[in-house]
């Protein structure tokens, strides 16, 4: 049997507070008008879902892979045409039957089983349903591809009707807003999904992929995830929950707590960022659904900071004002070891 797959990335990235969170892997300048990348294809630890969802269909068996991505504002129809098309190619190619994903949803489907059930069921449409509707996974028939555009969506459409619903029990994740992405890094690293992190296991809990760089005075708490190229430099402190992706820098003294760290991304010295994402200079605090952009005051970046020490004191403040309101929010010395006796306080020893 040959199986055709077209992924759908979809066209936009995450909003939160009315802006577009920027994308996690690109590079320079970090405007979110320039980086209206689907969070399909950010990283969650190591990886990002798209890269995932393609390994997943290659272990599934399924050869003839397609792409759909819609361009920054353009239409529904045009996005519609170009996997409709992609359909079309994928037949003339020898697909059999093409299964459709949506990279912009995380679920744990078994494709096999899917395929199994569709077959058994003989419908030429087998759509993936759970508790709350459907998971953006469908498998068609290629004899629904018939002549032109114009007859396939209308044969589409009479199949659609009559299609089988495959239910599945197990784990999903819908990628609706910034909490829904870090609930996916936090159950990853927690073993509460089959998402695993890209790298290893240097200590229980704790997994650094390669080429990763941690000083040697920094203290690492898992579960924890430290990306390829990543540096985390002398007297940090890498709270439980904590990723950082690849290529991104963490700085003297900083500490970082059920965060996100996007690649790329550099925090200067003497911060305390908590339950947030960073990307570049933007930071999004999910407790208190604040999105601030801090490229002015040389906190955040994509580059080594350009500020004085005496600016980074008066500031640094700000993103300690982000933690949980007590007095562990003061940051520390830019040149000092983040504090282990904080850690101990907030239970992060075993």
């Amino acid at each position: 049997m040959e199986l055709g797959t077209i992924i759908l990335t979809g066209a936009t990235g995450l909003k939160t507070a009315g802006r577009r969170l920027p994308d996690a892997s690109a590079t320079g300048n970090s405007n979110a008008s320039q980086n209206n990348h689907p969070v399909a294809l950010w990283d969650v630890l190591g990886k990002s879902v798209l890269q995932r969802k393609v390994e997943q269909l290659r272990h599934a068996g399924a050869q003839l892979i397609s792409i759909a991505s819609s361009q920054v504002g353009g239409s529904l129809e045009e996005y519609a045409e170009q996997w409709e098309k992609a359909f079309f190619d994928l037949v003339r190619s020898g697909a059999e039957r093409v299964l459709i994903v949506s990279a912009g949803i995380y679920s744990e489907v078994d494709i096999d089983d899917f395929v199994r059930f569709h077959l058994a069921g003989g419908s030429q449409v087998s759509n993936v349903l759970d508790d709350e509707g459907p998971l953006g996974i469908s498998l068609i028939e290629a004899k629904c591809a018939d002549r032109d555009l114009c007859s396939f969506r209308n044969r589409l459409a009479a199949f659609s009707s009559c299609s089988s619903s495959y239910e599945f029990k197990g784990y999903c994740n819908r990628l609706t807003g910034p909490s829904d992405y870090r609930t996916l890094v936090r159950d990853a690293l927690w073993g509460r999904c089959q998402l695993k992190p890209d790298g290893r296991e240097v200590y229980p809990r704790v997994w650094c992929a390669d080429g990763a760089r941690v000083s040697a005075s920094a203290q690492i708490f898992g579960p924890a995830y430290v990306g390829s190229r990543a540096r985390v430099r002398a007297g940090t402190l890498i709270a439980p929950g904590t990723a950082i992706e690849q290529r991104a820098e963490v700085d003297c003294g900083t500490v970082v707590e059920n965060s996100s760290i996007l690649p790329r991304t550099y925090l200067g010295p003497g911060l305390h960022v908590s339950q947030s994402i960073v990307s570049g200079s933007r930071l999004v605090h999910l407790g208190r659904n604040l999105d601030v952009e801090l490229a002015a005051t040389g906190l955040l970046g994509r580059t080594g900071p350009s500020t004085s020490l005496r600016v980074l004191e008066g500031l640094s403040s700000l993103l300690g004002s982000f933690g949980n309101g007590s007095s562990v929010g003061a940051s520390t010395s830019s040149r000092s070891p983040a504090s282990v006796d904080w850690a101990r306080s907030n239970g992060f020893f075993d």
